[in-house]
């Protein structure tokens, strides 16, 4: 990929998500030659910027999609659209739903086939998934044999559900071939900045992750898995000392 060519985004939700997973996808917006000019950034870096069309996604039928905090999500497409058929996209980014929705075999369908196309030059679609948004990348197979992370507190039930994938429990995202999956939440953003990173290297994308001081924490966790745990145990534990209902007043 270079500067210059467009890409084309699908932001693929069947059903409601995480409102702060879909945050990432404002950081493609960043790197578009329009929104580096209306940064007042100087002309060459604006000229280094990268084109973007994004499409949301779900199914038919669906005009909106309920995010969390109230938000109402317009959708564009549906998964019936020939602009977001398999090989009409460069890239399909699935922010996290639910973590106990079971997709229907249309919402699968649409997944694995762009996971599995394959251009006459090689070419591939790149799956980026957000959270629990991995869950919909399991069921719909694409994650056999391949390394992928989670969100760190179920990647225990993760191994159980999907025990075809080797689960990464101490990275915030891993990448595997053309599927690139995150752990819990914000560490999309840090995924989608490497993302960026590496397909679209140069001032233009390190000017826009700077303004969005974005993919400064690295790869690896600064905690381990056990201190995780130790911290949740003691959350619970003040949690029952302050009482059921008790808020400190302010």
């Amino acid at each position: 990929m270079t500067g210059t060519k467009e890409l084309r985004i699908g932001v693929f939700i069947p059903v409601g998500a995480q409102l702060l997973d879909l945050s990432p996808i404002d950081l493609f917006s960043m790197i578009t030659p329009d929104y580096l000019r209306a940064c007042t950034l100087p002309t060459p870096i604006v000229n280094l910027g990268t084109p973007c069309t994004i499409h949301y996604i779900s199914m038919p039928g669906n005009e909106h999609i309920e995010m969390t905090a109230q938000a109402f999500l317009r959708i564009s497409k549906t998964t019936e659209d020939k602009e977001v058929q398999p090989g009409m996209l460069d890239t399909l980014l699935v922010p996290g739903p639910d973590p106990s929705t079971i997709f229907d075999a249309k919402v699968l369908e649409f997944v694995r086939a762009h996971a599995i196309w394959r251009g006459s030059d090689g070419k591939l679609v790149d799956i980026l998934s957000v959270c629990t948004g991995c869950i919909l990348l399991g069921q719909s197979e694409i994650l056999r044999g391949k390394k992928a992370s989670g969100p760190r507190a179920i990647v225990p039930k993760l191994r159980k559900d999907f025990p075809d994938t080797t689960w990464i429990d101490d990275k915030r995202w891993v990448k595997d071939g053309n599927i690139w999956t995150s752990g819990g939440i914000t560490n999309g953003q840090e995924m989608i900045a490497e993302y960026i990173r590496e397909n679209f290297p140069g001032p233009a994308s390190e000017a826009a992750l700077a303004m969005a001081d974005v993919g400064q924490r690295g790869i690896e966790y600064t905690n381990s898995k056990s201190s995780d745990t130790l911290w949740w145990f003691f959350q619970i534990l003040k949690a029952l000392t302050m009482g059921n209902g008790k808020k400190k007043k302010v």
